[in-house]
């Protein structure tokens, strides 16, 4: 048999799950939202079992019932009550004394619920709750009906009260957050904008004051030598906390919040100061000031802690956990400021030292380039001097053996005549050898007019050159073409001129003599390179070629002043670049060289 329930409740959400429960155990269900509606429903379609709550507008639980009861149709259906404000022994008895015959506190698990509804329709299939008629008089239950209405209103109201403190104290807290988070927002504005530590400070201590609702916001510098706490700034209405304590020192009484947060190296907080007994010797000028909690917050530089940040309240109990995380952060944020103003410090004084020793090189580079202009000037004409002594007694060596040469060659036999050509010969390479030196001993001095030259133009000049000026000389050259280079034309064609006669001087005794120039690239950078296949040379010597002087070969083997591969290096070097040789006796020499300019 299926059993029709009428659920009576105001609450929406109430309905919905008793009316779902009943549903999945089988029921047939209509639902009211108050007594009056209650009792219209049950008059047109009566129901098997009528779950009513109590607290309702328009007709409460406990007016249905006695109309229930009253009703000669209505009170042979069973009446349940399911109660969640009326919960008292003595709510439950008034209910039963007025006819209920079960009464239920909400919330109940499932299966009770369902096995005292299936219970209760049994004993009225028995007939049990058939005309079931109040225990008590209408006046009496009129009386107690009201006195527990009275103290449920009573209640009710005690609890919105409460509600009430609780929402204006939820109300402060959030207009207190609201103000700390404008606090720092304009505390971080501050730290962008300003860049003096003392205006810094007291624009802190001002938004802390004006934005923050503090009562007295000021921050002390630590004097690590006497223990004195310098006031830096502050802002509030309490001037007289600093009219009566002239002085903070960390290592006197320690009354005040600054003195216990800097001698303990740690924040320190009060959410009562009068009542606190760590603060007695000040609590008449607390009292005076208008000052209830504290909270002194050290500020740290460079890992130590230089001062302290203290933020006085005129409520007792200000500071919860979410306003001293807040606080922290303007604390923090604050000590970050000193970190960057000390960097900038640093960084001023490091610009002026880099300054004033760029002044110094400056003044040292030009006291240096007049001292080298003027060496260079000696050197010059040291050169000229020393070119010009050892020509003159050259070019007498050289005039007069060859005046006794031609007056007396019918009178000198051949050995006579051979030693005088040697004279001539020796003459003439210390007249090259003169040459040279100056040459090389300009190089450095002289200025470079930068361009992009053709070198493999340039090397086909120069060979072409050699070629005609030795016409007996028979070698082979391959020119890669598409070499240029940036550098200064006249110094690079010394440079090739050098490399490439050396490469035909030393590879004219083999049967077919080769000559290449080129380029290749070598991790990124543009190689060039000059190779022969001549006599080559030991590797073990490699680091002598490139220093005047310095000579492989015999000069009766082959000629040269020994100043050649010395004034290639010097061009190089000025040009930014690097040179080197590979080689092996016997198997012809490779020179490779890169050029910066």
């Amino acid at each position: 048999m299926t059993h029709h329930a009428l659920v009576v409740d105001d609450k929406l959400e109430n309905r919905y799950l008793l009316c779902a429960l009943l549903s999945g155990h089988g029921f047939n269900v209509t639902e009211a939202n108050d007594g009056q509606a209650a009792l219209e429903e049950a008059r047109t379609r009566p129901p098997d079992i009528l779950i009513s709550d109590l607290l309702m507008p328009v007709m409460d639980g406990y007016t249905l019932l006695r109309e229930w009861k009253a009703d000669g149709h209505l009170r042979r259906i069973p009446f349940i009550v399911y109660t969640a404000t009326y919960t008292e022994p003595k709510d439950e008895k008034l209910a039963l004394d007025m006819g209920a015959d079960a009464f239920i506190v909400k919330p109940a698990e499932p299966e009770p619920f369902m096995a005292r509804v299936r219970e209760v329709l049994v004993r009225a299939d028995a007939g049990q709750v058939t005309a079931h008629v109040p225990r008590i008089d209408e006046d009496e239950a009129y009386k107690t009906y009201s006195e527990v209405l009275v103290k449920k209103v009573e209640k009710k109201n005690r609890e919105l009260e409460q509600r009430a403190l609780e929402l204006a104290a939820s109300e402060a807290h959030i207009r207190r957050l609201n103000r700390l988070y404008l606090a720092l927002s304009e505390t971080n504005q501050s730290i962008v904008h300003l860049h003096d530590r003392e205006e810094l400070f007291r624009a802190i201590c001002r938004i802390a004051v004006e934005r923050g609702g503090f009562a007295l916001a000021w921050i002390g510098w630590l004097n690590t030598g006497n223990g004195d706490i310098e006031l830096l700034a502050w802002a509030g209405e309490s001037r007289i906390w600093f009219d009566r304590l002239p002085r903070f020192n960390i290592r006197g009484a320690r009354a005040a919040p600054v003195e216990i947060a800097l001698s303990e190296g740690q924040i320190y907080l009060c959410n009562d100061l009068l009542a606190s007994p760590r603060h007695a010797p000040l609590h008449a000028i607390m009292r005076e000031a208008g000052l209830r909690a504290a909270a002194s917050l050290p500020l740290r530089l460079g890992g130590h802690i230089v001062g302290a940040l203290t933020l006085f309240s005129d409520e007792p109990e200000f500071f919860d956990d979410q306003l001293m995380s807040l606080v922290i952060e303007m604390a923090s944020d604050v000590s970050f400021a000193l970190e960057n103003f000390e960097h900038e410090e640093l960084r001023r004084h490091a610009e002026e030292e880099l300054r004033q020793a760029y002044l110094d090189l400056e003044q040292k580079v030009a006291a240096r380039t007049r001292e080298l202009a003027s060496a260079n000037k000696d050197l010059e004409a040291y050169a000229y001097t020393v070119s010009h002594d050892l020509r003159a007694p050259l070019r007498g060596i050289d005039g007069f053996t060859r005046m006794v040469l031609e007056r007396n060659r019918s009178r000198l036999d051949a050995a006579d005549q051979e030693l005088l050509q040697r004279v001539l010969a020796a003459a003439g390479r210390m007249g090259a050898l003169i040459d040279d030196l100056l040459q090389l001993s300009t190089l450095s001095r002289q200025s470079m007019q930068l361009e992009t030259v053709d070198l493999s133009k340039m090397a086909d000049d120069i060979l072409s050159e050699l070629r005609a000026g030795k016409p007996e000389a028979q070698f082979e050259t391959t020119v890669a073409p598409g070499c240029t280079a940036r550098g200064d034309a006249r110094l690079l064609r010394m440079l090739l001129g050098n490399l490439l006669e050396n490469a035909v001087k030393y590879s004219a005794r083999q049967p077919q003599p080769h000559v290449e120039f080129g380029l290749e690239q070598q991790a990124g950078e543009v190689v060039f390179w000059v190779r022969d296949n001549g006599a080559g040379f030991d590797m073990k010597l490699a680091h002598k070629l490139f220093q005047p002087f310095q000579r492989y070969h015999h000069p009766e083997e082959f000629e040269g002043t020994g100043i050649g591969l010395a004034t290639v290096a010097r061009i190089i070097e000025r040009h930014g670049g690097r040179i080197w040789a590979e080689s092996a006796p016997g198997q012809g020499a490779v020179f490779r060289f890169t050029l910066g300019a």
